[in-house]
């Protein structure tokens, strides 16, 4: 327990000293602060003075003569008193009469000394009163105490529980009716037990009576009923108070309703479970792809190419005896193979980019934009393109697959501007959310804004082969690999005047 007399000393108490001879007065005002060192000493020739010092300073004693010149020791003392009823009044008088005696206590003087002063007497008298103030003063800073604790204990968020040692409830705090639902005098004088759910198993609670009778805390949950039947977990401490001799005399319980933070757990844990499930057919449904893959690359492969290589036997060897529309069904029949292997290979190289590992890093874009424009300028040199690329663009990420994305992008910039006779391709970044979104815009085609959800799916196209060659797997592939990097891309643009295409990346940690 704390020690509030520790907290008190004499330095806090004063006292005030009337008395109207000076010689008196200056004996006291100096054998006063040696028997009682620290303690400060007000001095007054007169009860006017005398009363005056008393309102500013509030000392806890007052010694006063009574017969004194102006407003006596008696009428002084009776003006104190109504200031302060606590003050203690020591009178040094020579009148030993009953009818004085009478007045003084009516004056509400609490000690007297007769004339000439005993200093022994009157030191034993301010011994005395200065312990009774300090008495006092603790007894008030341990009621404050109390008050405090007990306001806390009223006022926490947690629900309190204290037994006795034989684990009767003496005691619940309003959390723990606003909780349980049942009122303190439900639950008074009896056992905690009354709040098991059946659900909890025995040996936790066997292993709670053993730690804490064996004056240990005890820490752990519980699924416990209300009393309207409603099951809630609590997360509980639970500990033992010892008296002064080392004996338990009581339990507390301090107790959390976590039913919210338990649903969410086993929220938690469903969804993990589904995730692991769902991790599960991911893993099969790769599996089955690269069979699929394989199957692709081998089981269809080799016949189309026995189909494409007769073929150009027969128009080599035979062509002189085959009429102009056989032959032409022959080309016809050699690029269509040819054209069935370029899609074999996107599709293969689609399966690849979606599952290849991943290695991040700080990419130059602007870099790869200028390489990447180059090879297109170097396939039809005779194209008018103007390429404006933003310098020092940067990002995060595998520089592989951010080549692919790049391919892709301006390689369909590159292709939707073929029908222009001055097309333009910009490659830069701007803001989005506050986030860098990196873009490439040009002045082709376009497209209709209303169709846009289809620009990202693989095998979709919202211009006919016969406009613009290719296969509709390119914008897929862009879409998966920015998403693998936990970006996200989008793309503007209006019929006839050009496309923007987006795509955001994480930022670097």
């Amino acid at each position: 327990m704390r020690d509030f007399a520790s907290e008190i000393n004499e330095s806090e108490i004063s006292i005030l000293l009337v008395e109207d001879d000076p010689v008196a007065r200056e004996i006291l005002s100096i054998m006063i602060p040696r028997k009682f060192p620290g303690m400060k000493i007000y001095a007054a020739k007169d009860g006017m003075t005398g009363l005056e010092l008393f309102k500013g300073h509030r000392p806890e004693i007052v010694i006063t003569d009574i017969n004194m010149p102006g407003m006596d020791g008696l009428r002084m003392a009776d003006e104190i008193k109504s200031l302060d009823p606590d003050a203690i009044i020591i009178a040094i008088t020579a009148y030993s009469d009953t009818h004085y005696l009478l007045n003084a206590i009516e004056c509400g003087i609490n000690h007297y000394v007769l004339k000439p002063v005993d200093h022994k007497k009157l030191f034993a008298i301010i011994e005395k009163c200065t312990a009774g103030i300090r008495l006092e003063r603790q007894v008030r800073r341990q009621h404050d105490h109390i008050r405090k604790l007990s306001r806390a204990v009223e006022q926490s968020p947690a629900s309190i529980i204290i037994t006795d040692a034989g684990g009767a409830i003496e005691y619940v705090n309003p959390k723990f009716t606003e909780i349980t639902g049942y009122a303190s005098e439900e639950v008074l004088g009896r056992n905690p037990r009354i709040f098991k759910s059946g659900v909890t198993p025995p040996d936790t609670y066997k292993n709670l009576w053993e730690t804490v009778t064996a004056g240990r805390e005890w820490r752990g949950e519980f699924l416990n009923r209300k009393k309207g039947g409603e099951l809630y977990w609590e997360s509980a401490s639970i500990s033992p108070i010892p008296d002064d001799n080392g004996i338990i005399i009581h339990f507390v319980a301090v107790k959390e309703d976590i039913t919210a933070r338990k649903r969410a757990e086993e929220e938690i844990e469903i969804l993990n479970t589904n995730l692991a499930a769902r991790a599960a057919e991911l893993e099969a449904a790769n599996r089955e792809l690269e069979a699929f893959s394989h199957t692709v690359s081998h089981d269809l492969r080799s016949p189309l190419t026995k189909v494409s290589g007769f073929s150009q036997i027969l128009l080599e060897l035979c062509a002189d005896r085959l009429d102009e529309e056989s032959r032409s069904y022959l080309r016809k029949i050699y690029e269509g193979t040819r054209l069935m292997n370029q899609l074999i290979d996107t599709i293969l190289n689609f399966s690849r980019t979606t599952r290849s590992e991943m290695s991040r890093e700080k990419v130059d874009l602007s870099e790869m934009a200028q390489e990447i424009g180059l090879d297109l300028r170097l396939k039809k040199p005779e194209r008018r393109v103007t390429f404006t690329i933003a310098e020092g663009v940067k990002g995060y990420g595998d520089k592989q697959l951010l080549r692919v994305v790049m391919e892709n992008l301006l390689g369909n910039a590159w292709k939707y501007t073929g029908k222009k006779e001055a097309a333009v391709i910009e490659f830069g970044v701007a803001e989005s959310e506050g986030n860098p979104a990196y873009f490439v815009r040009d002045n082709g085609a376009g497209f209709d804004m209303s169709q846009a959800d289809k620009l990202f799916g693989a095998f979709q196209r919202l211009h006919s082969a016969e406009e613009f060659e290719g296969h509709g797997i390119g914008l897929a592939t862009v879409q998966r690999v920015i998403q693998r990097h936990g970006g996200r891309v989008w793309a503007e643009g209006e019929a006839g005047k050009g496309a923007t295409f987006y795509f955001t990346l994480p930022l670097q940690s």
